[in-house]
C-alpha cells in the first residue's frame, strides 16, 4: 500500500475533514459504530507496529551483542597469540 509523503499536520487535517464529513452523513448510532470500527483498525495497526518495533530492537541488540562478543574473542585471541609467542621466545633452545 502506498501512503503519500505528506507532513503530519496535513495528514491529521485530512482525518479531521473526513470526520466532519462522516458526522453530517451518518446517524449518531452509525457514527458510533464506524468510530468503534476505526478504533479497532487503529488498535490493530498500533499493536502490530509496536510489536515490530520490539522485534527490530531485539534484532539490533543481538547484532550489537554479536559484534561485542566477536570483539572480545578477537582481543582474547590476540592476547593468547602474544603469550604463545612470548613463551616460544623464552623456551627457544638458544636462550638456555
Amino acid at each position: 500500500m502506498y501512503l503519500p509523503s505528506i507532513d503530519s499536520l496535513s495528514f491529521t487535517g485530512i482525518a479531521v475533514i473526513l470526520g466532519f464529513f462522516f458526522t453530517n452523513e451518518f446517524s449518531v448510532n452509525e457514527q458510533a459504530a464506524l468510530g468503534a470500527w476505526f478504533n479497532v483498525i487503529g488498535d490493530i495497526l498500533s499493536s502490530n507496529a509496536a510489536w515490530q518495533a520490539v522485534l527490530n530492537e531485539r534484532f539490533e541488540d543481538k547484532e550489537k551483542d554479536d559484534e561485542d562478543s566477536l570483539t572480545v574473542i578477537k582481543e582474547a585471541l590476540e592476547k593468547l597469540k602474544d603469550k604463545v609467542e612470548k613463551w616460544e621466545k623464552e623456551n627457544e633452545p638458544n636462550n638456555h
